[in-house]
């Protein structure tokens, strides 16, 4: 089955879109002070299938207000650079289902990269642009980019320009990217902003994991 995905995923294709995607991210000022809910994407596995979790978390109240799950085959194998392609298809769907309760969402974590990326599309990035909605990449190793200071901040730099932050937490570096509609100081205030500091990620991609791996889990005892 691994054989046959590979054969039949055209990678140059795919890196074609990504060169097409990254043209239309903006980089652009958000109102901080407007912004409550954020949701959080995360992807675990189960056998063949991807369990995506889409968790909406408030600013304001501290907690979760909705959460949203959904179950797809995957059919694209793991390629680095090329996350989105795996588990984007899964994340929408999930996503999909939580925009039916919400009124509104404000920004959107993705536990992947943005713009830190080899084209400068990584999977926060290609949410993001697809749905035109505000994005943020959190990921928890570097794939792309120089690791500069930058007034006593870590910067990750990509073509001589800042597309993101690294963050210590727990001893190890957690990677805050620009995805789509956001600055990388904004992305960067808005992940500390819901950052608990006992907790390696921020509080919506922290839930999304642990949702989805939780619900994993109750996949893999009923089909015992």
């Amino acid at each position: 089955m691994r054989i046959s995905h590979i054969m039949f995923f055209d990678v140059e294709r795919a890196k074609r879109a990504q060169n097409t995607l990254s043209r239309l991210a903006i980089i652009t000022p958000l109102d901080i002070s407007s912004i409550d809910i954020i949701v959080g994407l995360d992807v675990s596995y189960h056998s063949s299938n991807a369990v995506a979790t889409a968790v909406a978390y408030s600013i304001n109240r501290k907690n979760v207000i909705a959460v949203e799950v959904a179950t797809k085959p995957v059919k694209v194998p793991y390629i680095p650079g090329l996350l989105a392609f795996r588990e984007a298809p899964v994340m929408f769907l999930a996503l999909k289902k939580l925009i039916t309760k919400l009124k509104k969402i404000d920004v959107i974590m993705v536990n992947g990269h943005g713009l830190a990326h080899p084209r400068k599309c990584g999977i926060a990035t290609h949410i993001g642009v697809v749905i035109d909605l505000p994005t943020i990449g959190i990921a928890k190793k570097l794939l792309y980019g120089e690791i500069v200071f930058v007034d006593s901040r870590l910067a990750i730099v990509v073509d001589g320009n800042i597309v993101g932050y690294a963050v210590n937490r727990r001893g190890r570096n957690i990677y805050v990217s620009i995805g789509h509609r956001i600055t990388a100081d904004d992305a960067l205030r808005i992940a500390l902003a819901t950052w608990d500091v006992n907790h390696l990620l921020p509080e919506p991609i922290e839930l999304a994991d642990k949702i989805s791996k939780e619900y994993k889990y109750i996949i893999a005892s009923n089909n015992k």
